[in-house]
């Protein structure tokens, strides 16, 4: 009698742990495929660096035609662009080497942790580096250089400030969302373990 209740308890063991295990391949694929989304999220940060610096780059030959602003400058913000471009695509090389649906979350865990600190290193370092010369050089080549006869320079500098607040701004939502989604994917791995 005993053997029997040990053999049934044996079995209903064994069937559990088939259960769990088929938990764990499910919660396993359904992390993985919530990580495959959230990289639409981060990848939104480098198409609009991208789609920013072609528009740009295709913009600013008009200048010639205007003369809007002065060569140096205009040679100044395309040499910038196109470093902004290239620091973008290597942050984000080692998160499109990723194969979420293969890679293990250690991998995962530790490009997505080098993904948010060189994001946040390039906002709160860099980018008051390279922007507040660059808008100050706006300034002194729109306004001051520019500014017709009895006109205020500190007036032609509204649209600048108008501009660069709009910028920044989308250039902060695109940020976080990507920095956000780096650390829900790194949160979702830590909470399956």
């Amino acid at each position: 009698m005993e053997e029997k209740n040990f053999e049934e308890l044996r079995n209903q063991f064994a069937i559990l742990k088939e259960q769990l295990n088929k938990q764990e391949i499910v919660n396993d694929r359904l992390l993985r495929e919530t990580m495959k989304a959230k990289k639409k999220d981060i990848n939104s940060t480098k198409n609009l660096e991208y789609g920013c610096v072609l528009f740009c780059l295709f913009i600013l030959p008009l200048n010639w035609y205007t003369r809007t602003w002065s060569l140096p400058f205009t040679i100044a913000t395309a040499l910038l662009l196109i470093v902004c471009a290239v620091a973008t695509h290597f942050i984000h090389k080692p998160v499109d080497s990723l194969n979420f649906l293969k890679d293990d979350f250690a991998t995962v865990a530790r490009v997505m942790a080098k993904f948010k600190k060189q994001y946040d290193c390039w906002l709160y370092y860099v980018t008051p580096v390279l922007l507040t010369p660059w808008i100050a050089w706006a300034c002194y080549d729109f306004a001051w250089r520019r500014a017709p006869e009895g006109v205020n320079p500190w007036l032609m500098c509204i649209p600048i400030f108008v501009g660069g607040g709009i910028g920044f701004a989308i250039g902060l939502y695109y940020h976080f969302k990507a920095v956000n989604a780096a650390q829900d994917i790194i949160d979702d791995m830590e909470n399956m373990e």
